[in-house]
């Protein structure tokens, strides 16, 4: 089944301030790529439009909302101290909560820490009497869509707050405009697509952001689990704003780029299609050296790592999202992970599961 997303980026007009009627819990999946990323940008997917293929996976941002003193909004944002499943190492990413109380009325405060969540209670209209806090297992700047889960994850609660229901897809559009015309954030649409609908999925792009979803045809019920077994993600514990990536890229680089990323896409496509694991890691691969090619600072920290790892038997080496830190996806056999584990020592390390459900209610 195919979903058409390509309505207006637009957010609608700001609405008067309601309180939450009722205690709303959500999450939403951060996201990993396989291959075409870069090519969902909107200056990019203009040229031809763009493709990418990836996965939503178990690692979720929770949104918590509940009514609080009228007159009123409380908004928070912490990162739980985790363990990396897999190895030893605290996650280095996470920190104590923030915390801001302001009155109703009063200008969305332009802190960095809060600025996407005024955002996402602006567009609901939910602005007295409110309190909202965001938990994730790792700052943002991760290069795992943690904040476009945020967001879908956040708008998801809000709503529900009041009674509210929306649709995957309206979801993601409303998060995707957020980050363009709230945050002024130069960013593609793939996160907040596999934030609002999970699973494994084969999205479409123009220059409005995305226009078509399709569940990704697995060909073999084997190759999902052969995949995630052999998958790591390795944390540079460099955080960096995407946006301020994606800014310093070079433009015509960019479009020269997105034929070959488009291709890689398919390539990976075509692979969960037939069930063959080698031709999903060659469409990586293909969109990996695309990745490359397309900003080489970038992609510095993964071709570091990649020099680190040489002689392990990796087979795929990636940057997550935009690069210039976050983290770095890793491919290799099973057998091959003890000697590579023991190559990254002190690094943290996250094996997480492929095809986690999109947004959801969660328990209060």
């Amino acid at each position: 089944m195919t979903t058409p997303c390509g309505a207006s980026l637009s957010l609608p007009a700001p609405r008067p301030p309601r309180s939450p009627l009722r205690r709303a819990v959500a999450s939403a999946p951060m996201r990993v790529s396989f291959a075409g990323g870069g090519s969902d940008l909107p200056g990019v997917a203009r040229h031809g439009g763009g493709r990418v293929v990836g996965a939503a996976i178990d690692l979720r941002v929770r949104a918590v909302v509940e009514p609080f003193d009228r007159g009123w909004v409380r908004m928070e944002s912490a990162a739980r101290a985790a363990r990396a499943a897999g190895h030893p190492a605290e996650d280095a990413g996470a920190g104590a909560a923030r915390v801001l109380t302001r009155r109703r009325g009063d200008p969305p405060r332009d802190d960095v820490a809060f600025r996407l969540i005024e955002a996402a209670l602006s567009v609901v209209g939910v602005g007295d009497g409110v309190a909202i806090r965001i938990e994730t297992e790792m700052a943002p700047g991760a290069g795992l869509g943690g904040s476009a889960s945020a967001a879908v994850a956040a708008l998801f609660a809000l709503r529900a707050s009041v009674g509210e229901v929306a649709a995957p897809e309206e979801l993601g559009r409303e998060a995707v405009a957020i980050e363009r015309e709230r945050l002024s954030n130069a960013c593609g649409a793939q996160d907040q697509v596999f934030a609002a609908f999970g699973g494994l999925l084969d999205l479409s792009f123009d220059a409005r952001g995305c226009s078509a979803v399709r569940p990704l045809p697995v060909g073999s019920p084997d190759l999902v689990s052969a995949l995630s077994s052999g998958l790591l993600l390795v944390d540079t514990e460099v955080r960096r704003v995407s946006g301020e990536v994606l800014d310093r890229m070079d433009a015509g680089a960019a479009i020269d780029a997105r034929g070959e990323l488009v291709a890689a896409a398919a390539d990976v496509a075509r692979g969960f299609e037939v069930g063959s694991l080698p031709l999903v890691l060659s469409g990586m691969r293909r969109g990996a050296a695309a990745k490359v090619r397309l900003s080489g600072p970038a992609s510095a920290l993964a071709l570091a790592l990649g020099q680190r790892l040489d002689g392990l038997g990796v087979e795929v080496l990636r940057v997550c999202g935009a690069g210039g830190g976050g983290h770095v996806l890793v491919w290799a056999p099973a057998e091959r992970h003890a000697r590579i584990l023991d190559a990254l020592g002190a690094c943290v390390v996250r094996r997480q599961a492929l095809g986690a459900p999109g947004v959801r209610a969660e328990p209060g």
